[in-house]
Parts: C-alpha cells; sequence; structure tokens
C-alpha cells in the first residue's frame, strides 16, 4: 500500500512539473525571458551647431497626424523614446518661436528601430529671432539685466539652466508673469510703448533677480 501511494505521487508531482515548464516556458535559449521587441529612439536637436535644450520632438506611427509620444530635449539637446516597438516610425521636431529649421532639414522623419538597439536622428535649427535675448541663468541673474531698446522691438527670455524662473512685471501690466519650469523654455514680448519696465523673477527676486526694459 506504501509502495502504491510513493509511486502515484512521483507520477502526480512529474505531471504537475510538465505542465509549470509549459506555462512558464523552456527558459534554456533565453534565460526565462521572452525575446525583446523594443529598441530606443534617440533624436538630437541642434541650434546653430549647439544643443538645445527645451524642444519638443514627436514620436509618430508612419503617416499618422496624431503623435504617439512627445519628448523634450534635455541639456545635452537630446529626446529619448524608450520601448518603441521595432519597425518603421518616424520622428518630427516642434520648432520653437525665433527658430526655424536650417537650410536643407527636414521637420520630419523616419527612422527604423530595431530591437535591442537604439537608433539615432538629429534635426538642424538656426536662430532667426530679431530682437534682444536675455538669458535667465543658474546663477541667478538675468544676463543682460538692462536692456534698452526702440520700440516695436521684441525681447526673448530663455532659461539657460535647470532652475524655474519666472518673468513677472513690476508695478505694470505690458505682459502676463511668465513662468520658464525647464531648460530651454522661453517668453517672447513685443514693446510698442516706450517707458521703463521692470521685472522680476518670483522665486529669487530676495537674490536679486531683476532686470528693466527701457523702450525708446
Amino acid at each position: 500500500m506504501v509502495s502504491f501511494l510513493r509511486t502515484n505521487f512521483v507520477s502526480l508531482f512529474t505531471a504537475l512539473a510538465v505542465l509549470v515548464a509549459a506555462a512558464c516556458g523552456d527558459d534554456s535559449d533565453n534565460g526565462g525571458t521572452d525575446p525583446q521587441t523594443t529598441g530606443t529612439v534617440s533624436v538630437t536637436v541642434r541650434a546653430d551647431g549647439s544643443a538645445r535644450a527645451g524642444v519638443q520632438v514627436q514620436l509618430f506611427s508612419p503617416g499618422a497626424t496624431s503623435a504617439t509620444a512627445t519628448v523634450t530635449t534635455n541639456s545635452n539637446g537630446i529626446a529619448s523614446f524608450s520601448s518603441v516597438e521595432e519597425g518603421s516610425w518616424e520622428v518630427a521636431v516642434v520648432v520653437p518661436e525665433g527658430l526655424a529649421l536650417a537650410d536643407g532639414e527636414e521637420g520630419r522623419k523616419t527612422v527604423s528601430v530595431v530591437a535591442g538597439q537604439t537608433t539615432s536622428s538629429s534635426f538642424s535649427l538656426t536662430d532667426v529671432f530679431e530682437g534682444v535675448t536675455v538669458d535667465a541663468t543658474g546663477g541667478l541673474d538675468f544676463v543682460p539685466s538692462n536692456v534698452t531698446i526702440s520700440a516695436g522691438t521684441a525681447v526673448r527670455w530663455i532659461n539657460t539652466s535647470t532652475v524655474l524662473h519666472t518673468v513677472t512685471p513690476d508695478g505694470h501690466s505690458e505682459w502676463d508673469s511668465a513662468t520658464l519650469a525647464d531648460e530651454g523654455d522661453q517668453f517672447v514680448h513685443t514693446f510698442s510703448t516706450p517707458g521703463t519696465y521692470a521685472y522680476f523673477c518670483q522665486p529669487h527676486v530676495g537674490q536679486g533677480m531683476t532686470g528693466t526694459i527701457v523702450v525708446n
């Protein structure tokens, strides 16, 4: 009787082991993981030869009008899309105000994703902004902090750091307070009326982050 029970127990255990192995799959070839079917798309954006942060890059299925994903370039000018299914895809750059596609450049390109690999693409832009640029820096200042312009001139503030800044009017309503949350974010305003327009960075006004625009 004991021998009979032992034999049947062994048979049942063996059957269960076979079922478990079938459910999990044979891992002798791939270490127990499914074959990789996705890759990475890395897109670099440069403006006049320099890496450009804060530019949106979009990923599309071929011919699609709605983007599958949108990523903003980092301080190295790179936007990366991970876990992209292998096959043909398209990437497009959203050109910020004041920039344009460089001569001969296309705004949307086809990329071929290979499983387990990184596919690279790039876009070249050129600065066509006609006006004065003020940098909001990581040193907690506006550079230049005092600007004199003629009426009709545009001023562009660009966040050149990873610190959140604002461009907040001080005692006037010439523009609404603008937030430059990330590196590469920008705000543009055209001044039509002569006068003196003071402004400050709300988080860093205590550190002296202020500026003035004089319009003649």
